[in-house]
């Protein structure tokens, strides 16, 4: 959705609309794309359960007015800190369930699953080195939410009925997610009354509650009675990290995303700089869909091979996305032609902040820690988030992610902030959208809609009038007759350099859009 106007100086998108309404809620409230970002992340974890939590993590990337970028890492940690090595593995036997998705998907529940949550000092640190407000206003909104009630939407009634084995683990978490005998449905109101009264305490007492007060030792106390490893000096110790994010040039912009040691960032950045040598507006169809599904195909497997060592990840990104390495992966392309839950939001003001936060709490691992609300993240128990394997980096190593928030700066494009959850189709589904924005010229909402293919392996999926080209040549293709989930859920918003904004929630999701 484009909209013009003298008195427009805002625009978010978000995962629901209750957390793009919350974002410019508190813009107009004096808050600016920072402030507004908190409120939306926050009001997300309410209005979309199980996609991402206070017991769960992200990353921010902020792209300032003056043109400097930074990213705010306060994705989930290792934890075991002061524990013997047996704790570690679940005494060999975590606990595992399979999701109802597809042909069922094996993800670790219990307390074994669960790392440390970074979302709360995220937030602070955003609001301290970015913002105008408070935490208590930021989380307003979302307080208001939870204790007032909302529709559940399309996507978290689909993942309550993917997980309702999950959702069934203890009484606590059933309280929360199921209306009598079954889940809630899409359109049936829910109440979260506990975790309204842990926001609203949160935002008196400020992070430090969590991390180091009476909810940091209920929070530990709990899940070591559960299984977990998660200690108080593991939560004590939590820190969100500040880092320069990865950037490359396209075109005449300049891209900016989230770096080693997450593998998603450099991903998206190794495929950007494939293409970038291609005018693709002008390529034959066959063409175009060799050179991106190529790129995206050859991104990819260095993102499951090369990305296992996280201190080592900066090496790694700096090779892969060179232009030495990107000039064989060319050759490649033409010398032979052979999710688990996360959300993303977006938001721009007219100063020209940006901020694209993708958060995330895994598949979730069936946990509410009695009398908070919060519901507990599995990204331990995600093989894709620990390639290593189970319980196998150290106590308060960060987990590699695919969650690539991004931001680009062009003369023609205007400034964009831009972000997809959808495990390995998060690269793939942004480099489509900038795409179609920066090298077709689509408005913001039209490169979001259009339809798009993913490369991976020997499979090759698309959606009904995407670009296809050689589908022999691939082991398995799958065909989606409609926008499809599967592709991500990218949501973006756009200011021009005319100073017109844009914003699009996409929607093979539930996401939402709001102007101020």
């Amino acid at each position: 959705m484009e909209v013009a106007g003298p008195t427009l100086t805002f625009a978010a998108s978000a995962g629901t609309p209750y957390a793009a309404e919350a974002a410019a809620e508190t813009y107009r409230a004096g808050g600016n794309a920072a402030d507004a970002a908190v409120a939306a992340a926050a009001a997300v974890g309410v209005t979309e359960p199980l996609m991402s939590s206070i017991g769960g993590g992200g990353f921010a990337l902020v792209r300032d007015p003056s043109g400097g970028a930074e990213v705010v890492d306060y994705y989930d940690a290792m934890p075991g800190k002061g524990l013997p090595p047996s704790a570690f593995g679940a005494g060999g036997s975590p606990q595992t369930i399979i999701l109802k998705y597809g042909s069922g998907v094996r993800s670790i529940v219990g307390g074994a699953s669960s790392a440390v949550p970074g979302s709360l000092r995220g937030w602070e640190c955003l609001l301290e080195r970015h913002g105008r407000l408070t935490l208590k206003e930021a989380l307003a909104p979302a307080v208001r939410l939870a204790r007032g009630g909302f529709r559940l939407c399309r996507t978290s009634a689909l993942w309550f009925q993917v997980a309702e084995e999950v959702l069934r683990l203890t009484d606590e978490t059933r309280k929360h997610y199921y209306n009598g005998e079954r889940v809630y449905l899409e359109g049936e109101e829910l109440r979260f009354p506990e975790l309204a009264d842990t926001l609203e305490a949160l935002g008196e007492g400020g992070a430090d509650l969590f991390y180091e007060g009476e909810l940091a030792r209920r929070i530990s106390a709990y899940m070591l009675k559960m299984g977990g490893i998660i200690t108080e000096e593991d939560l004590a110790g939590y820190e969100p990290v500040v880092r320069e994010p990865l950037s490359v040039s396209y075109g005449a912009g300049a891209m900016y995303t989230n770096g080693p040691p997450s593998a998603g960032g450099p991903t998206l950045a190794q495929m950007l700089k494939v293409v970038s040598a291609y005018d693709l507006a002008t390529m034959p169809e066959a063409e175009y869909v060799r050179v991106m599904s190529g790129a995206m195909k050859y991104a990819l497997e260095d993102r499951e091979t090369a990305y296992v060592e996280a201190a080592e990840n900066g090496r790694v990104a700096e090779r892969l996305t060179g232009e030495e390495y990107a000039a064989e992966q060319r050759r490649r392309i033409f010398g032979a032609f052979g999710s688990p839950h996360t959300t993303h939001l977006s938001c721009v003001d007219a100063e020209g902040l940006a901020v694209s936060i993708t958060a995330s709490m895994g598949y979730g691992s069936g946990l509410v820690i009695p009398g908070t609300g919060i519901p507990m993240n599995n990204t331990l128990g995600e093989p894709e988030l620990n390639p290593k394997g189970f319980h196998a980096i150290r106590p308060g190593e960060r987990l590699i992610s695919s969650m690539s928030p991004t931001v680009v700066s062009s003369e023609e494009g205007g400034l964009i902030a831009l972000g997809s959850p959808g495990a390995s189709r998060i690269p793939t589904a942004i480099l489509q959208v900038l795409v179609n924005v920066l090298d077709f010229g689509m408005p913001l909402e039209n490169a979001v809609l259009a339809p798009r293919f993913h490369a991976e392996g020997g499979l090759f999926a698309y959606e009904a009038g995407a670009r296809t080209a050689n589908l022999e040549s691939y082991e398995q293709v799958l065909s989606y007759d409609e926008p499809n989930m599967y592709f991500g859920g990218v949501n973006a918003v756009r200011r021009t350099t005319g100073g017109r904004f844009e914003a699009a929630a996409d929607p093979r999701r539930s996401g939402g859009t709001a102007f101020a």
